[in-house]
């Protein structure tokens, strides 16, 4: 086990879950890009392993966690160099720590859970409060070898995170999608509003399509908020880009969320 602060890397919170499996291959890009190791970590919460007997057990659960995520990123033949580390302690507080060295941090939307105690999850969690960036990566229902992201989303009225995701749109070769909220009156098609809207957001995404050439971008009017969005147009491969408090609000909704936490970056 190790506590010290490693170099910087992207983390990847593993459990043996399906879903921090699919956090890890989603992670390749992000490190091969930055040229920076994967980071695998597994945390062992104290209140698991009380005994030898449990302690024992849990470092063998880690291990072949570990291993089975290490392996699936070896079978892509990602150019990208893996670390791993087993941690004792609080997920939460566990992950919080290598947050502040990390260039971003990777989880599951579920698994990685420990919301036992009526708590919320782990990837919420972390998604509100961790110093670096964090991709909480869905799993869907169907099975698929590697998450591809076909549609990035972002709302228009924050600069960095838009930036964030025509950053993203063009590593994933997907399509940025510019969102623009409308509320109350301003929501009627037929107003001044929804025409003022829209061409505020023409005007701000023509700035970023200057910038982002080879992406490919697009616009939305979206009403009432970003959750109601994406309840109506649950499409699959869709990551939205966003702050720490809109994504803490749209993670337990099981959507793939990128959250920028702006004041630190």
């Amino acid at each position: 086990m190790s506590n010290s602060h490693p170099a910087p890397a992207v983390v990847v919170g593993v459990d043996g879950s399906r879903a921090a499996e699919r956090a890890a291959l989603w992670a390749i890009d992000e490190a091969a890009s930055r040229d920076i190791p994967m980071r695998l970590v597994y945390v062992i919460d104290p209140r698991d392993a009380s005994t030898a007997h449990a302690c024992e057990a849990r470092l063998a659960a880690a291990r072949t966690a570990l291993s089975d995520a290490h392996r699936s990123v070896d079978a892509t033949g990602a150019p990208v160099k893996i670390e791993t580390d087993i941690l004792c302690g609080r997920p939460l507080a566990k992950l919080m720590e290598e947050s502040r060295s990390a260039a971003m941090m990777c989880v599951g939307s579920i698994g990685l859970n420990h919301a036992r105690h009526g708590g919320t999850s782990v990837a919420t969690s972390l998604a509100r409060s961790a110093r670096c960036p964090v991709a909480v990566i869905h799993q869907p229902a169907r099975r698929s070898a590697v998450p591809k992201i076909s549609n990035v989303l972002a709302e228009v009225d924050n600069g960095m995170v838009l930036r964030h995701a025509f950053e993203e749109a063009r590593l994933r070769g997907a399509t940025l999608r510019a969102l623009w909220v409308c509320q109350g009156e301003d929501a009627d098609d037929a107003g001044d509003g929804m025409r003022s809207a829209q061409a505020q957001l023409s005007r701000r995404l023509a700035r970023w399509t200057r910038l982002y050439p080879d992406v490919r971008a697009e616009s939305a009017i979206v009403r009432g908020s970003v959750e109601h969005y994406l309840r109506a147009s649950p499409e699959a491969g869709q990551l939205l880009v966003t702050d720490c408090h809109t994504a803490e609000q749209v993670c337990s909704a099981g959507h793939s969320v990128l959250a920028i936490r702006c004041s630190n970056l």
